[in-house]
């Protein structure tokens, strides 16, 4: 598509969050209507025209190409925890029913005490972990191995502890149970990942692989990437609409066809957001979503329709990141 096109095509919303997570607590998302599809253009606000030009590229990918759900129905994800108050643990976990992994955002206060109240209300609940690479080494040992003298065997992996890749390493090599760590940030912010030295640097330390279709690239670029490794990947959101994680359903319902039993897909978290753009939300029952191609709801777009400085600012965003030449 090109420039003008996706200008044309660029409807731009803002919808609550029903927490605070990660200081977000309005997700703002560009809609690109295609022929075929639509796609979510949505990098985080502060984030530079030359990291969000991997977002436009995903969302023109979907924009331009048919859903694909592979003959697969449903597929099962975790829950999604973030930093929220111990009071409020019960409320958000009733947002994922049938839910029984969870993934919990640590390296804020009250960390162990959340994790406490999942398996109060959970004694039999799988957790992951997300540090967003905000624990030193030293932190993030010491609460794991903590963590393991309590609860055990109930921790599935902790994802990106460390900020850098040569943390990790470290914390793997002096961790005294046997830990899985899931890379994210480290995948994502590396250029050129897929190749060479890069992505074997990721894979002495990754045990698994966070997928997030739009700061990838798209389906395209993450199945070349999944093709380079054979080591358990987990395709997650980024906090999108359904129109975005749509794009990551796509993605899962092909790796869904190779695994045998898959993984919970963190895929779940338009329950974290007050509202949605489409008829039918794709939303955690039972445990699973829907794999089924979205239909954009013209009365919700309205409802969350900005003003006309954000759809301004929106759009020249957009032509920032064309004026790269990288699309």
């Amino acid at each position: 598509m090109q420039l003008k096109e996706v200008l044309d095509r660029t409807h731009i919303v803002s919808i609550p969050t029903k927490t605070n997570f990660r200081g977000v607590q309005k997700r703002e998302i560009a809609l690109i209507e295609g022929d075929e599809n639509w796609g979510e253009f949505s990098p985080f606000l502060e984030y530079e025209a030359k990291e969000a030009a991997q977002w436009l590229k995903s969302a023109i990918e979907s924009a331009v190409t048919p859903f694909q759900g592979n003959g697969i129905d449903f597929i099962p994800v975790n829950a999604t925890l973030p930093a929220v108050p111990i009071e409020q643990v019960g409320e958000v976990l009733s947002w994922f029913p049938g839910c029984n992994t969870v993934k919990i955002k640590v390296g804020a206060n009250e960390d162990l005490q959340r994790i406490r109240e999942v398996f109060r209300i959970n004694a039999g609940a799988q957790i992951r972990l997300d540090a967003n690479g905000l624990w030193s080494v030293a932190e993030a040992k010491s609460f794991l191995e903590n963590l393991n003298k309590e609860f055990g065997s109930s921790l599935d992996y902790v994802e990106q502890p460390c900020q850098t890749l040569a943390e990790n390493k470290k914390l793997k090599n002096e961790i005294s149970f046997p830990l899985k760590i899931a890379i994210d940030e480290n995948l994502r912010k590396v250029r050129q990942v897929g190749q060479g030295r890069n992505l074997n640097e990721i894979l002495e330390v990754a045990d698994l692989l966070i997928i997030k279709v739009a700061p990838l690239g798209g389906i395209s670029a993450c199945l070349e990437l999944i093709e380079k490794v054979d080591i358990p990947v987990v395709v997650s959101s980024a906090l999108e609409s359904s129109v975005g994680i749509s794009a990551g359903v796509a993605l899962a319902a092909q790796l869904q066809i190779k695994s045998e039993p898959p993984l919970p897909f963190g895929l779940g978290t338009v329950a974290l957001l007050e509202g949605d753009v489409v008829t039918n939300p794709l939303l955690p029952i039972d445990g699973k979503i829907k794999v089924e191609k979205i239909d954009i709801d013209i009365n919700q777009l309205n409802k969350y329709s900005v003003s006309d400085s954000r759809k301004k600012w929106w759009h020249q965003r957009i032509i920032d990141i064309y004026s790269l030449g990288s699309l």
